[in-house]
């Protein structure tokens, strides 16, 4: 018997469940409109446009962004927090992608075996990050593809949100 009841799982299983529950969280997914889109943007520039004006620590700053933002997108609470939760997920594994492409560039430049072993893992994760299947089955293949005609300002923008949050 083996030491864990989960050592024993077949990895095809489990990744199927994860395909499964990514079809099951699709039915809660929002489904995006260009519209709703440009609302999200809106209600991430304005929020930014505060809080990055605000000195850190400005307790208050966070909240008076939020409702700026809600304000400038047009869009119900209900949207905006549902689709700035696929915009996460979307500008995080774009911006990896787009780490992962540098760090490759990078190491091909170099000729040791140790690079050489190293661009063969990153390959192999960039691969697996900039593969949109996971993202489509969870939002909606139609959202993705209005999400990738805006990757880099949406890229730039995770990148903006992210600083700004860990900086409050």
């Amino acid at each position: 018997m083996s030491r864990s009841m989960f050592d024993d799982l077949d990895v095809s299983q489990a990744s199927a469940m994860g395909a499964a529950d990514s079809r099951t969280l699709r039915f809660a997914a929002h489904a995006l409109t260009e519209a709703d889109l440009q609302g999200l943007i809106r209600y991430q520039e304005a929020f930014l446009a505060h809080v990055e004006q605000a000195k850190p620590g400005e307790t208050a700053a966070l909240t008076t962004a939020h409702e700026l933002g809600l304000k400038a997108s047009g869009l119900a609470v209900k949207v905006v927090e549902l689709g700035n939760s696929m915009l996460r997920a979307y500008g995080g594994q774009r911006w990896t992608a787009r780490r992962l492409r540098t760090r490759l560039a990078e190491l091909e430049q170099q000729a040791d075996a140790t690079a050489a072993e190293k661009a063969g893992r990153v390959r192999d994760e960039l691969h697996r990050i900039e593969d949109l299947e996971p993202l489509a089955r969870r939002y909606g293949q139609e959202a993705i593809d209005l999400l990738n005609q805006q990757e880099d300002r949406l890229v730039e923008l995770h990148t903006r949100m992210q600083k700004a949050l860990t900086r409050a």
